[in-house]
């Protein structure tokens, strides 16, 4: 038997302005699968993850994680739900130290609780921060500056209030 989504989204249609974006999307996606979007250049990829971040609202349809509808909810409310997006391009604070822009990721009340624990545990992923920590952010390669991007999403605590054995440690599931 399989298990329930974690994330479901049923016949969503997206606008912007008076332009449709996203027409009639459904998927799901269950614990521990990995979910890739592909697609030309304005094809909704970035719409469709605006939108379960709460960026965009769905006009029609509704987006579920962990069984709460999120359709409606701000950006701030469904970080603290446990969702967390690393954007395209890294987006640091270039005049940023590393540990400054691993800070920033922590800011609903739960992380900030958890500071602590969750920057060892972006230390132990990726130890050549714990080594940089000072240094600006602007000043390091792309690759490194990636690390400190999902760090900075890793901070937040992704999932962390449904289960704790949130990323990492889930491993992607193929459907054959």
């Amino acid at each position: 038997m399989q298990s329930e989504p974690i994330l479901k989204i049923q016949n969503i249609d997206v606008f912007h302005g008076g332009f449709q974006a996203i027409w009639n999307l459904s998927m799901e996606v269950r614990e521990g699968e990995a979910c890739a979007l592909i697609g030309a250049n304005t094809a909704g990829k970035s719409t469709l993850l605006d939108t379960i971040n709460g960026v965009n609202h769905p006009k029609s349809g509704s987006i579920t994680f962990m069984g709460q509808d999120i359709s409606k909810l701000e950006p701030f409310e469904i970080v603290d739900l446990g969702i967390t997006q690393v954007p395209e391009g890294r987006r640091l604070f270039p005049e940023m130290t590393v540990m400054d822009n691993l800070i920033m990721g922590s800011y609903t009340p739960n992380a900030r609780k958890h500071k602590d624990k969750n920057l060892q545990r972006v230390f132990d992923l990726f130890p050549k921060l714990k080594d940089r920590q000072k240094q600006l952010a602007k000043t390091m390669s792309g690759g490194e500056q990636q690390m400190v991007a999902i760090g900075r999403g890793l901070m937040a605590e992704p999932q962390a209030h449904h289960d704790r054995r949130a990323l990492p440690g889930a491993r992607p599931h193929h459907r054959g």
